[in-house]
């Protein structure tokens, strides 16, 4: 798999605020707020016991399909430091970040240190052919050069960390020592996560498995899952009856193995693909929505990533 290590840095009015030489940006803690829960849970880590991280996206909510209410433009309007993946996951906050002029936005996916995956051309091509000639009018998906699924690599989230401190520390010094210390806490509990999800991963012994949609890449990579299949490239784009008719084929060859299904979505077609097939139904949730906000979260969240995987696979071996 390829990856890009990309070093561009947005952040809105930071710069400026810095070169001023204020000791802090802002006369108190700082109104701190994710998009979405997974950089909640990275962001809570480093401001406990100093701010509260708030989410913008709602329980249930996907950013894939997303549309702006006016209580979120309210969030918007009140936070001075927003963290976001980026336009390839969240289109719908473009132009309300790009018009704001108090606040400091960070865009995770251009930042030092984090690794992207290219995006699956070859599948997202036959896909949208596939669905272009089931539905003509349909509209246009951009799924972009780059997977924005940046979170679900416990490498970047130790990179989405460490900028959050930085920033964190630059524009709220009077807190800045705090804000290293919940890093070096948070980092730690990464490392123990990753070790034990790596001895779990290599119980499995290459099992494949198959997921809803093309969102786990970047845990494939990190952790050498076998991720055989997806049913659809975008969660938004309905897949193409080719490609259902060639995933029941490899689901038959598989012998024992597991679907997950995401619960911010419920398409009817993976129970048609699967009737009278030997596989398990599992759910995997790539935005952690049951992870409760603790320093601890987001270890706790890819930990839950992997055990859902671990427990499904090995009773699908029951069958």
């Amino acid at each position: 798999m390829k990856f890009l290590n990309n070093n561009k840095f947005k952040a809105g009015i930071l710069f400026p605020l810095l070169l001023a030489g204020s000791s802090s940006v802002f006369a108190n803690p700082p109104q701190v707020l994710a998009s979405i829960k997974p950089l909640q849970l990275i962001s809570q880590a480093i401001t406990e016991g100093v701010t509260d991280t708030k989410v913008l996206l709602p329980p249930g909510a996907s950013p894939h399909n997303y549309h702006m209410r006016p209580s979120d433009a309210r969030k918007l309007r009140s936070a001075e430091v927003v963290f976001w993946v980026g336009p390839a996951m969240e289109s719908f906050l473009e132009r309300n970040l790009s018009s704001s002029e108090k606040s400091i936005s960070v865009t995770m996916m251009d930042i030092e240190g984090i690794k992207l995956r290219k995006s699956d051309d070859k599948a997202a091509k036959t896909e949208v052919h596939a669905h272009e000639h089931n539905h003509e009018h349909g509209h246009e998906h951009n799924h972009g050069e780059y997977d924005p699924h940046i979170w679900l690599s416990s490498d970047n989230g130790r990179a989405i960390a460490k900028k959050i401190s930085n920033i964190l520390s630059d524009v709220d010094k009077e807190h800045a020592a705090q804000y290293q210390k919940n890093l070096a806490l948070f980092l730690k509990n990464l490392d123990a996560a990753d070790k034990q999800n790596q001895a779990t991963v290599n119980s499995l012994n290459d099992k494949p498995l198959f997921v809803f949609h093309d969102a786990y890449g970047y845990l494939q990579e990190q952790y050498h899952l076998n991720i055989a299949g997806h049913f659809t490239l975008n969660p938004e784009q309905q897949p193409g009856a080719k490609h259902l008719t060639n995933l029941r084929a490899q689901l038959k060859t598989a012998g024992d193995t597991c679907i997950f299904r995401e619960p911010q979505f419920q398409p009817a077609y993976i129970d048609r693909i699967t009737q009278d097939l030997p596989v398990k139904i599992g759910v995997l949730d790539p935005l952690g929505e049951n992870i409760k906000v603790q320093p601890d979260g987001y270890p706790q969240f890819i930990n839950s990533l992997v055990d859902n995987i671990d427990q499904c696979l090995h009773s699908a071996s029951k069958l």
